[in-house]
């Protein structure tokens, strides 16, 4: 299960264990209907990972960044069974609707922002993250982190399947190093999809980190990534609108100097 915690260190939450039948519903509702949008798509491939067809082809390649024009409809994805509106309470450009069955918990501190959105089962998690920690800290780092949590708070063996994977660095502006590192895994019946990305500054001594997670059942997370994590995800604009480049407190939409960390 995913624990449940309030503390941003702890970066998955734990929900109570569903009695057998409800968990045998819930199954059913989220792993068997049949989904017309997966249909749609299910010939899709990536342009960066030739291990992916359907829509974790589409969900990958937005992921990094890639622009896809064969979404379902030709149109993105939205909440079709709203369960309810997250608004950041410290940050308000950090909100959604979500849909019924899922639940948030906010994630804040002086630096930090963020949400876990769990299924109400316990066995899916979409998640965005960012805050700034201490030293120098790379992407994969981030990523890393993140599956071992994912491994460790639903009692995964720790086998994990690797199926596709993108990394890259950058530097937008002197003194500033950008570097990311984005996965897509299978672990013992579930699938995860983790994007990852790190900001240095020269001089600052500190790191501006951002995570996005899904993870949900590998025979779900077709179903879901439209469902969900795509109808959360251009709600943000991936995270965008809530960007910090430069790791000063401020995101880039409000920045006059998004890549300078001296300047606002």
């Amino acid at each position: 299960m995913i624990p449940n915690s309030r503390n941003p260190r702890n970066h998955l939450l734990m929900k109570k264990h569903c009695f057998f039948f409800l968990s045998c519903v819930t199954l059913f509702f989220w792993g068997c209907k049949d989904d017309p949008d997966l249909n749609q798509v299910q010939n899709a491939s990536s342009q960066i990972c030739n291990q992916v067809i359907g829509s974790k082809a589409i969900f990958w390649d937005l992921s990094n960044g890639i622009i896809r024009t064969d979404l379902p409809n030709g149109v993105p994805p939205i909440v079709d069974n709203i369960g309810g509106v997250f608004s950041h309470p410290n940050f308000p450009l950090l909100g959604f609707t979500y849909p019924t069955g899922w639940s948030p918990v906010t994630l804040s501190g002086l630096h930090t922002v963020g949400v876990n959105l769990v299924r109400d089962d316990g066995r899916g998690l979409w998640r965005w993250f960012s805050t700034s920690v201490n030293g120098f800290v790379d992407a994969r780092q981030v990523r890393d982190f993140e599956i071992n949590q994912m491994i460790q708070n639903l009692s995964l063996s720790g086998n994990v399947e690797t199926v596709c994977v993108n990394e890259g660095t950058n530097t937008p502006a002197p003194g500033i190093f950008q570097n990311f590192s984005n996965i897509l895994i299978n672990a013992d019946g579930f699938t995860a999809l983790i994007a990852a990305n790190a900001t240095n500054v020269e001089g600052l001594g500190t790191t501006h980190t951002n995570v996005q997670v899904s993870i949900g059942p590998s025979n779900q997370f077709d179903a879901l990534i439209f469902d969900v994590y795509l109808a959360i995800g251009f709600q943000l604009l991936y995270g965008e609108t809530v960007k910090d480049s430069d790791g000063d407190g401020t995101i880039d939409n409000l920045d006059n100097f998004p890549f300078d960390p001296t300047r606002v």
